[in-house]
């Protein structure tokens, strides 16, 4: 989806709740938030407020000046124009935006899964029960996520040097299921299986990697 389109799908699921006018300012309230959240979909490349409101001059073709931008960063009718614009995103996650059971039957699963792990540091007493990466002692969170329900699937508590490889559902589990899957998980044994079971993934692929294609499910490759 380009910049355009995501602009519009954010506008309209915003503007129910975020005013469109203002008379005091150039920049709507809802123009400010949608290009505001916008800064942080994609590789922008913001990382500075200078740099989110050079983007959001951009986008929206108005200038506002340091001053003006950062007053309305800091005020709290933002926080709260925040607040409800996420409180609609998860009310509509799942339904319109993702597409719900349309999804599901066009890809031809019964669910979609999303497998990951969190690291929580711990103090370094706790070094010899839970060693970890990064820190002296740490624990490992790793989960198992229906992303259209919100649901859990799976999860277990590791010492935080566990490899994220080390930790997965089931495999026997996830049959007619799509497994999205970070680099930490990346290893062909285990995507061998997914496809064994009648399962799907997707995933990044690691630089190292040697892909070789060895079926083609739609269009063709062309040979220059």
């Amino acid at each position: 989806m380009n910049d355009t389109n995501t602009l519009e799908r954010l506008r309209q699921c915003f503007a129910g709740i975020i005013p469109k006018i203002d008379g005091r300012s150039k920049i709507s309230p809802l123009e400010f938030v949608i290009s505001f959240i916008f800064c942080y979909l994609g590789d922008t490349e913001c990382v500075s407020l200078e740099g989110i409101r050079r983007h959001m001059k951009n986008k929206i073709q108005k200038n506002t000046n340091r001053g003006s931008f950062w007053e309305r960063i800091s005020r709290k009718r933002l926080t709260g124009f925040l607040i409800s614009a996420i409180t609609e995103l998860l009310r509509q996650f799942g339904t319109s935006i993702i597409g719900g059971g349309c999804l599901l039957e066009q890809l031809g699963v019964v669910k979609i899964l999303v497998v990951d792990s969190t690291y929580f540091s711990l103090w370094d007493g706790a070094a010899d029960e839970f060693p970890g990466t990064g820190t002296n002692a740490g624990i490992k969170w790793h989960a198992c996520f229906d992303i259209l329900t919100g649901k859990l699937h799976w999860f277990e508590l590791t010492k935080g040097s566990t490899h994220d490889r080390k930790c997965f559902p089931d495999i026997e589990s996830l049959s007619f299921t799509l497994v999205i899957v970070d680099l930490g998980y990346w290893d062909f044994n285990l995507l061998w299986e997914i496809k064994r079971i009648g399962g799907f993934f997707l995933s990044r692929i690691k630089s190292s990697a040697v892909v070789y294609i060895t079926e083609i499910v739609q269009g063709k490759i062309s040979q220059k």
